[in-house]
Parts: C-alpha cells; structure tokens; sequence
C-alpha cells in the first residue's frame, strides 16, 4: 500500500491504492431512496416490479399505523436485474 501525506493538510496519510468494493458489507434491504441510489430503480417502478412478483419487499409499521416503512430486498433487485441481462 502507498501512502501519500503530501495532499493533506494535517499530515494524514491517505491510500492511493484502488479500493476493491466488497459485497459482504453490502446491505440486505434498502429503502427506495437506497433503490434509486444503487441501481437507479424509482420507487414506482419498484412497486410495479413487487406487484409482479419479480422483487420482494416488506412493509413495516406499528399495529394501528396509517404509514410505515418499505424496504426492498437488494438481493431480490439484483437477481431481476441479472435476468435481464441474461446473467445466471
């Protein structure tokens, strides 16, 4: 690994390595907010895919509650968006 203090201020040492993403970190449900950020699904599209049975998701909210609050599967998404690529 580099180190690379010349850029910082206060001295800290940053990495110019690339960085590898891991999806172990990656999270199992995302709210529609997270859909749009990472895959650039809107939230309608979202709800048409869940009424068809392609994603899943859960909607959470206290008994006697008018709203709650929806989360996608992110596993879910990924394997509709794989399909359309033909991807296994």
């Amino acid at each position: 690994m580099s180190l690379d203090t010349h850029n910082a201020e206060d001295g800290t040492a940053y990495t110019t390595d690339p960085v590898q993403a891991s999806l172990a970190n990656d999270a199992e449900f995302c709210d529609s907010y997270g859909a749009k950020a990472r895959f650039g699904l809107g939230r309608t599209y979202l709800y048409q895919l869940l009424e068809q049975g392609l994603i899943s998701g859960v909607s959470l909210r206290k008994r006697g509650a008018r709203t709650g609050k929806r989360l996608w599967c992110v596993d879910s998404i990924r394997r509709y968006l794989h399909s359309q690529m033909g991807v296994n």
